[in-house]
């Protein structure tokens, strides 16, 4: 078989390439996109040039579009070269944006650009191989910060880089666009521990920011985080931007106003570091054997307000444990003039596996907290409690939801005639209110619904040959989301096979 040249595979792009849907410009957004972040600080965290795409390739595009201040730190890199600085180029990050932390000297380094940029934002990748060892520096300087200064609670979102990135499925060409999967053993190359489900990574709950609009082509073409991958021609192999290239961007989501990290800690026994460093992985509070209270205690010097409490226990424990919490709250003088303490007793099971205890409670001042472990198996530990004065944070990112079919992020989904029903779903972020959705062909609604998230509307597609999809928060429709689905024949689909090969002929080119 004869090669095909460079220019004649560029010459049959020009000829048979995907159509422009100017058109549809008005008609596809989301609110997320529309925020500006002028004076917001974004700082991303990697090992080496290349791992800022793997760990937030998507978000450093989202936030420099909206005029954000993006830092990148690297931990084992001491310069940059021609290439790596074109390809932070290409994701809009200047070059006296870029900090080399001292490899030597990691921890007081790391926490001193961490005051000193004050980052409003952090991501950084998780306890998967891709920085492993720096994702645990991090904890521990930012569980150092967050017990010392009272003053400074950023946003921080980790990702495991490794499971979700680099070694996930090579699933770009498809129809449309998917969604990043689950990793799983031995599915997912060099993921031979299953965090999900566990701790806090939960699978369900799972942040997922949408990609912005250069992002979503189903060619590499024009695909500007392909662009930014291919020129770290050192540092990514180019077949791992079928595996990072998806609908949506993955991350777990870390809380940093965790009310534990002002409180004097005791127990009856053990060693109580753990329970408030900010490491939820590793690291537990583990009462005597022969310790027959068995009680961990967290006292503040003025009552605080709780709204949610949540408990994690070992990753490693196959057994469930059964706790006593005693909340006392903050001191009341009845009509006798005595001063009563007022006490809140619950017994609760605290999941196996690490995953949390969550206890939702209404608004109370508590100045003194003790968990008994009443019973539990051998590998039993507490890595982590959290006292929250709110369920939801106070967020710097907006909230915004996102149309799926089935579990995928769409902006423009192409079906094929001979498909009559598609399953809508919706993700929401920090959103509870519900959700209006109207569906029009030719400005004919086809459809209007109430969606409160966590079903699926069936969305029959008729005669149709385009439908526009809005989607608004009931009383606030700033919040929104606008998708076209589109009925396609058999030559456009023909037509976009022959496009995907010519693109992968080109990638191996």
């Amino acid at each position: 078989m004869n090669k095909i040249s460079k220019s004649e595979i560029e010459a049959t792009f020009e000829l048979c390439d995907e159509m422009t849907y100017e058109e549809e410009l008005e008609t596809v957004g989301n609110s997320f996109f529309d925020r500006l972040y002028f004076g917001t600080r974004i700082l991303v965290l990697a090992e080496n040039f290349g791992e800022e795409i793997l760990v937030a390739g998507n978000m450093i595009l989202n936030f420099a579009a909206a005029r954000a201040e993006i830092f990148i730190a690297y931990s084992n890199e001491k310069k940059s070269t021609a290439e790596n600085l074109a390809a932070l180029k290409i994701l809009g990050v200047n070059s006296d944006k870029i900090i080399f932390l001292n490899q030597k000297n990691l921890r007081a380094d790391l926490k001193n650009i961490l005051l000193k940029l004050r980052a409003n934002i952090i991501f950084c990748a998780d306890y998967d191989s891709i920085s492993k060892n720096f994702s645990a520096t991090f904890e521990k300087v930012m569980g150092e910060i967050l017990r010392e200064r009272g003053d400074y609670r950023p946003e921080i979102y980790k990702k495991l880089a490794n499971a979700t990135a680099l070694n996930a499925p090579p699933d770009f060409y498809a129809p449309n666009l998917l969604s990043v999967k689950r990793p799983k053993i031995s599915t997912t190359d060099d993921y031979n521990f299953d965090l999900i489900d566990r701790a806090n990574y939960n699978w369900a709950g799972r942040v997922r920011f949408p990609v912005p609009e250069h992002c979503r082509n189903t060619l590499l073409k024009n695909n500007t985080l392909a662009a930014a991958i291919f020129a770290q021609k050192s540092k990514m192999k180019k077949i791992s931007a079928l595996r990072i290239l998806n609908s949506d961007e993955v991350f777990f989501e870390r809380r940093t106003d965790n009310q534990a990290f002002s409180a004097q800690i005791s127990a009856s026994s053990g060693a109580v570091d753990s329970v408030a460093d900010f490491k939820i992985a590793e690291n537990f509070w583990r009462p005597s054997v022969d310790d027959s209270e068995k009680i961990l205690k967290f006292e503040w010097a003025e009552a605080v307000q709780v709204r949610q409490i949540k408990i994690y226990g070992n990753i490693y424990d196959e057994a469930a444990a059964k706790l006593k919490i005693r909340l006392h709250l903050e001191n009341h003088i009845d009509k006798a003039g005595f001063s009563l303490d007022n006490v809140q007793v619950m017994e609760n099971i605290l999941p196996k596996r690490g995953c949390p205890l969550i206890l939702d409670t209404e608004k109370i001042f508590v100045h003194r907290a003790e968990i008994k472990v009443v019973d539990c198996g051998k590998d039993f530990g507490i890595s982590e409690v959290e006292f929250f004065a709110n369920t939801e944070p106070i967020k710097k990112i907006a909230p915004f939801i996102k149309l799926a079919v089935g579990k995928n992020f769409f902006y423009r989904y192409d079906v094929p005639f001979e498909v009559e029903k598609i399953p809508l779903g919706l993700y929401k972020f920090h959103v509870e209110e519900k959700v209006k959705l109207v569906a029009k062909s030719n400005d004919e609604t086809v459809l209007t619904e109430i969606f409160s998230g966590d079903n699926e509307i069936i969305l029959n597609l008729g005669g149709t040959k385009e439908i526009v999809l809005t989607a608004e928060v009931l009383g606030n429709p700033n919040i929104y989301d606008k998708a076209i689905i589109r009925r396609v024949g058999d030559w456009a689909q023909i037509q976009l096979k022959v496009l995907q090969w010519l693109d992968k002929i080109n990638l191996k080119g």
